[in-house]
Parts: C-alpha cells; sequence; structure tokens
C-alpha cells in the first residue's frame, strides 16, 4: 500500500486567534461557546488530510494446495471396496458346508468306589479327550492318514474354483496345513462337550466325504487311545498274574516230584488208611489173647486150637510191628517223613494257588473297569449333502470391508488433523 501526505500551507500554534467573522455578533453567544467554536474551526484547518491510494491485491493465488484428502479416500476406501464387491460378486466361488455333531463319551459306574452297581450306568463325557479330538483334526497327522483315503488336496485345488479361494498348488504342507484349518473348522459348544465339525469345499459331495472320512479318523485315534489306556493299566497286573503263576507251576511241579519218589498221592490220607487199618490189627490181636488167655485158663494149650490162634497171633504181631514202623519209624522212608515234607510242599502249592487266584481277580476287576472307561465316539448328526452355499457372503462381506476400511480412514483423518492443529 501507498500513499501521499499533503501538509497545510501555514501552520498556526496559537489557539487563541479567533477568526475575523466570529466578532459579528458577540451579544448573541457567550465567551465559552465562542472559545469552543473557534478551537474546532483551528483543529479543522491544522488536521492534515491523508489521501491513501491502495493497490488491488490479486484475487487468484497460482499455486494452490492439492486435495490430497479426497484422492487418498478414492485411492484407499472406494477402490478397495469397489474391487472387494467385484470380486464377492462376480468372481468368488461358491463353497458347501456340511456339519457333523459328536461327542466322546465312556461308561462309568454311577456309584461309590466300595459300592458297586453293574445295572446302573451313566454316560459321562470327557471334555479333555473332546480337545484332543479338536486338536487332532487340525494337526499334520490327520493329513498323513487322509492322504490314503481321499484326494484332498484335489479338493481344495479344482480348476473351477477362484484363484483367490482354491490353494495353490505350489504350496507347502505348512501353507496347506493353514489352509485346512480355514476349511474344516471344528470346536466344543460349551460344557455339554459337544464336537462341532464344519467342512467347507467347492462341491457338496466333497463336503460330505472329506466329513466322513475326518470322522472316521477320530473314532480311530480314540480306539487307539483307549487301547493305549487299557493296556498301561492292565500291564502291571497282568505281570502279577505271570509271575504268580510261574510259582504255582513251580509248586505244582514240586508237589509232582515229591509224589512220583515217594509213590505216595497223599501220604495224609495214606497215613490215615494206615491208621485205619492197625486199628483193626490190634482189635484182632486183643481178641485172640482174650482166646488165648481162656485156653490157658482151660488147660488146652495143647489143642489145634490153641496153635493155630497162637501162629495167628505172631503174624498180626508181625503185621503191627511193620505198620508202626512204617508210620512212625526213624528212616527216610517213614511215613511220619513222607507226610512232613508233603505238608512242607503242600503248603508251598496253596500258598502259590492263592497268590495266584488273588492275581487273577484283581486282574478281571481291573479289566472290568478298563472297559467301564473305555471312550467311544458318538455320532448323532451325521454329515448332510448341503443343497445351498452358504459362503462366500456376497454382499455383507463387501459391507464389512467398507465398514472397517471407513473405521480406519477415519482414525487416520483424526490423527492427521490433531498433527496439524499441534503444528499451528
Amino acid at each position: 500500500m501507498t500513499g501521499t501526505i499533503t501538509k497545510p500551507a501555514e501552520k498556526r500554534t496559537e489557539i487563541d486567534q479567533i477568526p475575523d467573522g466570529l466578532n459579528e455578533q458577540p451579544q448573541r453567544v457567550g465567551w465559552l461557546r465562542l472559545y469552543d467554536s473557534g478551537r474546532r474551526r483551528l483543529r479543522a484547518k491544522i488536521s492534515p488530510e491523508i489521501n491513501i491510494e491502495t493497490t488491488k491485491e490479486p484475487t487468484h493465488q497460482p499455486g494452490g494446495k492439492t486435495p490430497w484428502g479426497p484422492i487418498f479416500f478414492v485411492l484407499f476406501v472406494l477402490t478397495p471396496f469397489l474391487a472387494s464387491l467385484l470380486y464377492f460378486i462376480l468372481i468368488a466361488s461358491d463353497q458347501y458346508t456340511s456339519e457333523a455333531r459328536f461327542a466322546v463319551r465312556s461308561l462309568a459306574d454311577d456309584g461309590s468306589n466300595d459300592r458297586v452297581d453293574a445295572g446302573i450306568i451313566n454316560m459321562q463325557s470327557s471334555s479333555q479327550d473332546a480337545y484332543v479330538v479338536t486338536s487332532f483334526i487340525h494337526s499334520a497327522e490327520i493329513l498323513r492318514r487322509l492322504e490314503h483315503k481321499i484326494d484332498y488336496r484335489a479338493i481344495f485345488q479344482r480348476d473351477d474354483a477362484d484363484f483367490w479361494a482354491r490353494f495353490d498348488p505350489q504350496g507347502s504342507h505348512e501353507d496347506f496345513l493353514n489352509y485346512w484349518m480355514k476349511h474344516v473348522t471344528v470346536y466344543i459348544d460349551g460344557p455339554s462337550g459337544i464336537i462341532i465339525l464344519k467342512v467347507q469345499t467347492f462341491k457338496p459331495e466333497d463336503s460330505v466325504d472329506l466329513a466322513k472320512a475326518i470322522l472316521g479318523e477320530s473314532e480311530k485315534l480314540i480306539n487307539e487311545l483307549t487301547l493305549r489306556a487299557r493296556e498301561d493299566m492292565m500291564s502291571s497286573f497282568r505281570e502279577e498274574v505271570e509271575r504268580t503263576d510261574r510259582l504255582y507251576q513251580n509248586a505244582l511241579a514240586k508237589l509232582t516230584r515229591f509224589q512220583q519218589s515217594s509213590g505216595l498221592l497223599n501220604p495224609t490220607e495214606q497215613a490215615q488208611q494206615k491208621g485205619t487199618l492197625l486199628t483193626g490189627l490190634l482189635g484182632q490181636k486183643l481178641e485172640m489173647e482174650s482166646q488165648i488167655f481162656v485156653l490157658r485158663q482151660s488147660n488146652k494149650t495143647e489143642s489145634p486150637r490153641y496153635r493155630q490162634i497162637s501162629l495167628a497171633l505172631q503174624s498180626i504181631n508181625q503185621q503191627i510191628d511193620n505198620m508202626r514202623s512204617q508210620i512212625t519209624g526213624g528212616a527216610d522212608a517213614s511215613l511220619a517223613n513222607v507226610i512232613t515234607n508233603f505238608s512242607a510242599v503242600e503248603t508251598d502249592r496253596v500258598v502259590a494257588e492263592k497268590l495266584y487266584e488273588a492275581a487273577r481277580r484283581n486282574y478281571d476287576q481291573a479289566f472290568a473297569a478298563a472297559v467301564r472307561k473305555a471312550l467311544y465316539v458318538t455320532v448323532f448328526v451325521n454329515p448332510a449333502m448341503p443343497e445351498e452355499a452358504l459362503y462366500p457372503r456376497r454382499f455383507l462381506s463387501p459391507f464389512l470391508i467398507l465398514l472397517g476400511l471407513l473405521t480406519i480412514w477415519t482414525i487416520l483423518a483424526l490423527i492427521w488433523a490433531s498433527i496439524e492443529d499441534h503444528r499451528l
């Protein structure tokens, strides 16, 4: 802005000078009014006249700012949204889902430990084993087992599937496992322990076949775990049965050798029989001695009957002596010694037999407990043939993408505005 200043030609410094025209009618105004009017006129003549000539500013600035906000909004919000809308509506392949529901169960007694009621059983769910099954379905082990039964890679590498949804044939095993976990979902439905399996493929029949194959391998896994747990549980009892059985067989063999060496099946019974015979011989001896005494009193010692009875008495005495020597004699072959040795051998046999019976009883009880705790898979919702594709969600998915992009855009815009405010 530029301006020119015009100064008055004459500058008066005395404010008390009164112009000529003011004295014409002094009688009409007072002296104060006259003085004030003169000061105003004098100030008007002294005040400089300032004439300011302004230059007009240009209305157009050639170097204006570029509207980056709308440009970025179009690039990073509208363009991805339109691309996703185009993909989900025109390109994305249909994906069919087959669902199955099953549970891992076990038979357990519905009674206390010291009171077994075999007629009442309760179906109990094992959540821990259910987690084992879900982990197995999302592991590489199930892929190894399925590769000889179903071509699961061909199912997810179909040429008629879109490029984004199908699996890349050049992908590694780890990449396919991640892809598998996205298309084969399994989870446990709360405290009920129900396992929900969902298989998502590009063909309805593929979803059903793959779901059935997964159920079959899961059932095999549970059976293997049951057999392994039963084997671990029964191994100690089986070893005890085998040990006591060897003891019992050794005791029987020792008893057999003793019987063969002694010639007696049961020396105790043999001793009882000999005791019975000895008692009979003693009775006969007593009767013959009575007859001889009567004949002696009758002076018939020369009679044939006396001689006959005397010979018979001698024979009986000899038999009694032999019988006593067999029962209570001091020789090793005496019946008393045989009975003593037999008692030791028989005691070993009885003890070994009792130990074997106890071990066998414990084994049977453990086996029954293992059977009651056996796990098995109960499928109560079999995989069904899907009639329509649930995925992709052709309108919901683009809308969710747009909502996410708008949220991110809004947050970034607020952050940028805050930074600009701090700069100012």
